[in-house]
């Protein structure tokens, strides 16, 4: 809807015939009669108001837990997802693939769909599309995680109808608040779908205010629920014009749709229009108006009902601009251009005149004016160049005040309040009222998002708690640009050392070893430096370590990652760590490695000590494939996975490690390998996966190959894409 103008709205023809019958019948009410409809109206209508509690979305968060549909290929994922929804009491279901996810959608009709993009059998975005019109449009919110943080993959999650966006690897404090919002706003919906209906009933039962006009378009009749609307009693508004009580800017529509009634051109109407307020606040109405016709069919005035939809023009309009600043994050590239746009998205669906971001200056510590939108007006402009020139300091002004206390703040009468720094000139240019919020980055205050108005608004706390929302997001947008920036500028830096890094990494590797035990390795680099390490050393003369780890993501960083790894655990310098235990190793490490705020330096390890003298091997695993022990068992080979279910290293603060134990028979081989080297793509699309390398180790073991080489080229020939996508790093230990 257009900024200052209402919407004439189309009615069904069910109501309408209702409201002509409601309104012709009215004509013959005595005064006492109407008094006593009108007083029935007022107690049906608080009923209403205080149904639609703006407290029942939260009232729903907190008596239901909502179900929670997780559709990924990666078992490490959907155990990671799973882990983190079940700490906040959320119920969870998983699939593999977007067929079985519609399937289990029909079942089980959750309250979300977390989604991956990229599943074998049908991806996301096919999933999401077949959701939207399997369910023709109504169903659960869809929150696409994906890998893909391209543009393109981003506006193609928006078409297919999701309704947002997060990217791997996960982070939980991030996946928790988006959780939060995305099922507040699918229960606001829903609630106020269920209120359009109570509203609609109430019309039907004559829950409404009733009014009538003279010819000239003065009030001649008024209900008392007239009051509960306007704040005026009857007896003040009586004999006045209706047009008094228009907002000025929808003078004109009412003026419009009224003459044609008393011209006899139009019989009825019906839509929606701003009203005045005693207190000088704006209300939204719903108008029903007809002609008004003597015995002798002479036309006298009109008839007509009014309802208070002031609420609901806010949910909508709280709706419409927390819509329009998600979609402006997701598609913005830039902090300036997210900034324009959040400023206009805002000020025009909540119908604000004037936006301003105030930054934080780090060197003086003070709000600076950094961006502002505004209505056309002159007078803003002028209020916008003098702003420019200005400062604020801790608890100066309302900016100042919102920045010293980290919460927002309400001003419904400018000249009201004495800490208004600009409340004179505020005046002068016609603003009354305004409302402030912080932005913050996390625990940093990065600066303050002010609006004014025009007209005098009164405290609206939904609006705030929904605006500080907004700020903790674009707070976390403006940190994330940084972030983004400053990765760039580090890899330009970078770029010049990967070589010379990738050599200083291949230096660490471990000599092979030779006699009862021997080794045998294969180390092949993606075309970026990765993350991919082992190491096998002895503990003592009959203990020997044998581990290998792979770091998320590729560059320095990881490199730099996996050498710290190793450094620590070939010098055994982690503090009360038993070298002699993997579980506690492992538990070690992810307390001292933790993921950072962007959501990377996370690594899966799978990390053992075989006791050569016991021929037992003990070990523990962190979100690593399992090692592939190969025996010969009466001229049979067995095969045993050496794994467990668990997360990387990194990803929670508490997440626990088991120890197994497995007794080693002679003459058996030991493989331990990052996922690179199963992960390959195939000519037709498919994955050739951990069981074909099982398979291939197999009868690599039957033919009596023992040449580690032989087998990495095999492995090799099968990939279509050259180079390698990912680090193939692959170890063999012969346990005599």
């Amino acid at each position: 809807m257009s900024r200052g103008r209402a919407r004439l709205t189309p009615v069904l023809p069910s109501i309408k015939k209702r409201r002509v019958s409601v309104t012709k019948a009215f004509i013959s009410f005595s005064s006492n009669q109407a008094d006593q409809v009108g007083s029935m109206l007022e107690l049906s209508k608080n009923y209403v108001a205080s149904d639609l509690s703006a407290e029942q979305t939260n009232t729903h968060l907190r008596k239901y837990s909502p179900l929670i549909l997780i559709a990924d290929d990666d078992r490490f994922i959907r155990m990671l997802l799973r882990q983190i929804l079940q700490q906040d009491r959320y119920r969870v279901e998983e699939v593999e693939n977007g067929e079985q996810c519609l399937s289990a959608y029909q079942h089980l009709q959750p309250d979300m769909v977390l989604l991956d993009a990229m599943m074998p059998v049908m991806d996301g975005f096919a999933c999401c599309s077949k959701l939207q019109a399997l369910t023709e449009g109504d169903f659960a919110p869809v929150l696409m995680i994906t890998g893909l943080d391209d543009q393109a993959s981003v506006d193609r999650a928006f078409e297919a109808g999701a309704t947002d966006y997060v990217t791997k690897p996960i982070h939980p404090a991030v996946l928790r608040r988006r959780l939060r919002r995305i099922l507040e706003a699918s229960w606001a919906q829903k609630a106020l779908r269920e209120s359009e209906e109570k509203y609609r009933s109430v019309v039907e039962n004559l829950q409404e205010v009733i009014f009538q006009t003279d010819i000239a378009g003065r009030l001649t009749f008024l209900n008392p629920a007239w009051r509960e609307i306007t704040g005026f009693s009857t007896e003040e508004s009586l004999s006045r014009s209706f047009l008094e009580f228009i907002h000025p800017d929808d003078q004109q529509l009412q003026v419009t749709t009224f003459q044609p009634l008393i011209e006899g051109k139009k019989k009825d109407d019906h839509y929606q229009i701003r009203i005045l307020t005693k207190s000088c606040g704006v209300g939204w109405i719903e108008v029903y108006a007809c002609q008004r016709l003597a015995s002798d069919n002479t036309l006298i005035g009109t008839n007509g009902t009014l309802n208070d939809i002031t609420l609901r023009k806010h949910r909508e309009q709280h709706l419409s601009a927390e819509n329009a600043t998600t979609h402006v994050l997701a598609e913005s590239t830039s902090i300036e251009e997210a900034t324009s746009k959040i400023l206009q998205a805002i000020g025009e669906n909540l119908e604000w005149d004037l936006g301003e971001l105030w930054m934080v200056d780090q060197q003086t510590d003070v709000l600076c004016a950094v961006k502002t939108w505004h209505l056309p007006r002159p007078e803003l402009i002028e209020f916008e160049t003098y702003s420019r020139q200005i400062s604020f300091f801790p608890g100066e002004g309302l900016h100042g005040f919102v920045w010293n206390n980290n919460q927002p703040s309400w001003v419904a009468d400018i000249r009201e309040d004495s800490n208004f720094r600009r409340s004179s000139l505020a005046v002068r240019f016609g603003l009354h009222s305004a409302f402030a919020f912080p932005v913050l980055g996390g625990n940093e205050q990065l600066g303050v998002i002010c609006f004014f108005s025009r007209e005098s608004k009164q405290l609206d706390v939904n609006l705030l708690k929904m605006m500080t929302t907004i700020g903790g997001q674009f707070g976390q947008f403006i940190k994330r640009k940084q972030a983004e920036k400053e990765v760039q500028r580090q890899n330009l830096l970078l770029q010049s050392e990967l070589k010379q890094a990738a050599t200083y990494v291949r230096s660490l590797l471990p000599s092979v070893l030779t006699g009862s035990i021997s080794t045998q390795q294969q180390f092949i680099p993606s075309l970026q430096l990765g993350g991919d390490v082992f190491d096998y050393f002895w503990l003592d003369d009959d203990h020997l370590v044998i581990y290998l780890l792979d770091v998320a993501g590729h560059g320095v960083k990881s490199a730099l990652l996996s050498v710290s790894v190793l450094n620590i655990l070939r010098s055994q310098s982690l503090t009360n760590t038993n070298f002699y235990q993997p579980s506690t190793v492992l538990t070690a490490l992810n307390q001292v490695f933790q993921m950072s705020e962007n959501g990377d330096d996370y690594f899966t390890i799978w990390y053992g000590v075989y006791n050569r003298n016991e021929r037992q091997l003990i070990y523990a695993c962190a979100g690593h494939p399992p090692a592939i022990l190969l025996s010969e068992t009466f001229g049979t080979t067995s095969v045993q996975k050496l794994g467990a279910m668990s997360i990387p290293i990194g990803m929670l603060p508490e997440a626990e490690f088991e120890d197994n134990c497995c007794e080693i028979p002679s003459d058996s081989i030991l493989y331990i390998f990052s996922d690179g080297v199963y992960e390959i793509y195939q000519p037709d699309g498919s994955i050739w996966g951990l069981n074909s390398l099982i398979n291939l180790l197999t009868n690599h073991r039957k033919n009596n190959f023992i040449d580690l080489d032989d087998l990495c080229h095999q492995v090799q020939a099968l990939n279509s894409k050259k180079p390698l996508d990912d680090d193939f790093s692959l170890l063999q230990v012969n346990l005599d």
